[in-house]
């Protein structure tokens, strides 16, 4: 696991600003080149700071993939946590109605199809996590990822499912429901490319990603009370 120590010849705001540095330098690097094709030497050169810093604050190249997993987990929270947490108090509320369910599965589904808008910083962190579910990285990140960010997502996504279908959360129909459902607002970030070119945009601004946003979530709004519709019908 990489060090968090303050740099020697700075002090430690100093030392916090060339971590800082650092990875967001790193999380570029590995998204372009992946982490096999890139060096230590590379992301130093790219955050303007020696080989050694780099050594220093991470332990190298595996210690330096950890924490850009850690700091895009921590990035991921902030957009997602408050529609986990929601859907979760309404899993945890025995009297929740169906309609509750339903919101809270529709904003989770949100969250993930507005981290398909642009800017400098989506487009790094996007290249970089498309490159890691590949599982083109170490084995100690992949772990890392699952354990502290899609474990807990996953879980809440099947209660939902589970809870509006009338099934048990660990049915084979449960889990391909939500991944069905959940991977919708992923692909479109998987086929950036070829939205874009069907759509004429030249990029997926604010205007945009609420547009493909609300066509999404009104695609499965009916899927999820479909669900209901059959699982009262089956009661």
């Amino acid at each position: 696991m990489a060090r968090h120590k303050p740099a020697a010849e700075g002090g430690y705001q100093r030392g916090e600003e060339t971590r800082a540095r650092l990875i967001e330098a790193a999380v570029t690097v590995f998204g372009e080149r992946g982490y096999d094709g890139a060096s230590t030497r590379d992301i130093a050169n790219a955050a303007g700071v020696n080989s050694p810093a780099l050594q220093y604050y991470f332990d190298g190249k595996e210690g330096i993939y950890l924490a850009c997993v850690e700091h895009l987990i921590a990035l991921l929270w902030q957009k997602m946590g408050e529609a986990v947490e929601a859907a979760e108090q309404a899993l945890d509320d025995a009297d929740s109605v169906d309609q509750a369910l339903i919101t809270a599965s529709l904003g989770i589904l949100g969250a993930v199809v507005a981290t398909i808008q642009d800017s400098p910083q989506t487009t790094a962190w996007r290249a970089f996590l498309d490159r890691h579910q590949a599982g083109l990285c170490p084995e100690s990140a992949t772990t890392a990822f699952e354990d502290r960010f899609k474990k807990r997502i996953g879980n809440v996504v099947r209660q939902l499912i589970a809870r509006l279908a009338g099934l048990a959360i660990h049915d084979e129909r449960t889990v391909i429901h939500s991944m069905a459902l959940f991977t919708q607002g992923l692909a479109f970030r998987v086929q950036k490319l070829k939205l874009l070119e069907a759509l004429g945009w030249t990029a997926i601004d604010q205007k945009e990603m609420e547009l493909v946003r609300d066509v999404v979530l009104t695609q499965a709004r009916f899927t999820l009370e479909g669900l209901v519709r059959k699982r009262d019908g089956d009661a």
